[in-house]
């Protein structure tokens, strides 16, 4: 037979795990914004040097030049470039996110159920059992 002291000694671990993945997470998911965010960043400096073709015939060298050295091909005053780029890397960065935050909290119902299974159990061994599942 398991003690309510035991039980809740068993849903504390529990919650220690909680609280060490959700840290864990939040360094990784803050990592990975900081890993996707210069992406866009790059992608909306050559849409500015873009308009400011369009704009300012007088900076037209100036702005070719420095799409040239960005990677992008330039011919006659003719740029090469897919201009709808910047939305689907937004759509890819939310569904990267999106998909982090899910699976978080599909981590976090798991500790909450164990929480709840460690406090419906009969005995010592069960209660181990849970916990082991989600350290």
């Amino acid at each position: 037979m398991i003690t309510d002291d035991q039980r809740k000694a068993f849903a504390d671990l529990i919650k220690d795990a909680e609280r060490r993945f959700e840290s864990t997470f939040s360094d990784e998911f803050k990592q990975l914004k900081e890993d996707l965010t210069p992406r866009l960043e790059a992608r909306t400096r050559a849409k500015q040097m873009m308009e400011t073709v369009r704009n300012l015939r007088g900076k037209l060298a100036e702005s070719l030049n420095g799409l040239r050295r960005m990677g992008y091909q330039v011919d006659d005053g003719v740029i090469a470039i897919d201009y709808d780029t910047q939305g689907s890397d937004r759509e890819h960065l939310e569904d990267i996110k999106r998909s982090a935050l899910d699976e978080r909290d599909k981590r976090v119902a798991q500790f909450r159920k164990a929480i709840f299974d460690v406090w419906s159990v009969q005995d010592v061994d069960q209660a181990k059992n849970i916990v082991s599942r989600v350290l």
